[in-house]
C-alpha cells in the first residue's frame, strides 16, 4: 500500500454532540510520494509531522517541515504539497472552526478572543517536538471511545491539543542553539549543492561531532537519517530541474552526481512514485494550478 490512513470525518462519521468546532481529524502514513494539489478548508488546519519530512506551499512560499514540526493554514487559504506532492512521511492533522464570539468549545468570549489572537500570531511552522504526537493520539482515543462522557472527553482533548500548539513553551527546539545553527548551515549547503556527496565522517567533522553522535542528532533535527535526507533534497532539486528546464534526464542525472541515468531513474521513482519523464509531464500539465 502507498499510504495508510485513518480519518474521523464529521460529515460521514457519528456526530459529536456539543463539539461542532471539530471538523476533521486523522493521520496518514505515506510510503511513496502522492499528489497533493491546491485545496482549502473552512477552518484552521494543523499538520504535525511525526516521522519523515514534508513541504507545503502557501502564497508562493514553500515551508519545510521535519519530524516534530507543525504547519498550519487559516480558513480558506489555498495550499498544496511542495511541487504538488506530499513526500513519504507520517503525520497527524485536524481542522477546527475559527473562534468567533463566545461559546467556542464552550469557552467565554474573553477566552475565545485569546485563542483568536494566539492563532493569528502562530508561526506557519513551529517545532513542538516528538512528544506532541501523544496529544494527537489522545484526541483519537477520545473520538473512538464510547464513554457516556465522550463529548466532554473530545472537547477536553481538542482544547489540550490546541494549548500544546499555542503555548510558547511547547515550541522549544530540543537541540542546543549552537548545534541548531550549524545544522541550519549544513542544510542550506545541502539544498544549494544537491550534487554534493559527503560521507558521514565529513558531515560529522563539519559540525565537530563524532559520526555516531552526528547521526543521532541530525536525525532528531531533520526527522531522517543524514544520507536519506540528502537523497531527498537531491531528488527535490531534480523535480525542480525537470519541471523548469528542457535538460535531458541524462544531463540532470549527471549534474546531480548520479553515475547513470538508470540509477537516477530508479531512485527518483522510489521516492516520488513516478519516473522522471512522468514527473516532467505531470508537473507541466498544470495539475493543481
Amino acid at each position: 500500500m502507498a499510504t495508510k490512513r485513518w480519518t474521523y470525518d464529521l460529515a460521514s462519521e457519528h456526530e459529536i454532540p456539543d463539539v461542532p468546532e471539530l471538523l476533521l481529524f486523522g493521520f496518514d502514513e505515506i510510503r511513496s510520494a502522492l499528489p497533493l494539489t491546491f485545496h482549502k478548508h473552512d477552518g484552521y488546519e494543523f499538520v504535525l509531522v511525526e516521522r519523515g519530512k514534508a513541504s507545503w506551499e502557501l502564497d508562493g512560499t514553500v515551508y519545510e517541515t521535519k519530524a516534530g514540526d507543525l504547519f498550519h493554514t487559516r480558513p480558506d487559504e489555498l495550499h498544496r504539497g511542495g511541487f504538488n506532492v506530499i513526500e513519504p512521511s507520517r503525520f497527524w492533522w485536524f481542522i477546527v472552526t475559527p473562534p468567533q464570539g463566545d461559546g467556542w468549545f464552550r469557552l467565554p468570549a474573553s477566552e475565545c478572543e485569546s485563542f483568536r489572537r494566539a492563532l493569528q500570531a502562530l508561526p506557519r511552522v513551529c517545532h513542538l517536538g516528538h512528544d506532541a504526537a501523544q496529544s494527537f493520539a489522545k484526541l483519537k482515543a477520545a473520538l473512538i471511545g464510547d464513554s457516556p462522557l465522550r463529548s466532554s472527553a473530545i472537547r477536553q482533548a481538542a482544547l489540550g491539543l490546541l494549548l500544546v500548539i499555542l503555548q510558547p513553551y511547547g515550541r522549544q527546539l530540543p537541540l542546543a542553539e549552537d548545534l541548531t545553527r550549524q545544522f541550519e548551515r549544513l542544510v542550506k549547503r545541502i539544498e544549494e549543492e544537491p550534487q554534493w556527496r559527503p560521507s558521514i565522517e565529513e558531515l560529522a567533522l563539519g559540525v565537530r561531532l563524532s559520526p555516531s553522535h552526528f547521526f543521532r542528532t541530525f536525525q532528531a533535527y531533520s526527522g531522517l537519517p543524514p544520507m536519506v535526507y540528502i537523497e531527498r533534497m537531491r531528488i527535490r532539486a531534480a523535480c525542480s530541474r525537470l519541471a523548469e528546464s528542457d535538460a535531458s534526464v541524462t544531463d540532470i542525472a549527471g549534474s546531480l552526481g548520479y553515475a547513470s541515468s538508470q540509477h537516477f531513474a530508479t531512485v527518483f521513482k522510489r521516492i516520488i512514485g513516478m519516473t522522471p519523464l512522468q514527473w516532467r509531464t505531470y508537473a507541466r500539465s498544470g495539475v493543481g494550478q
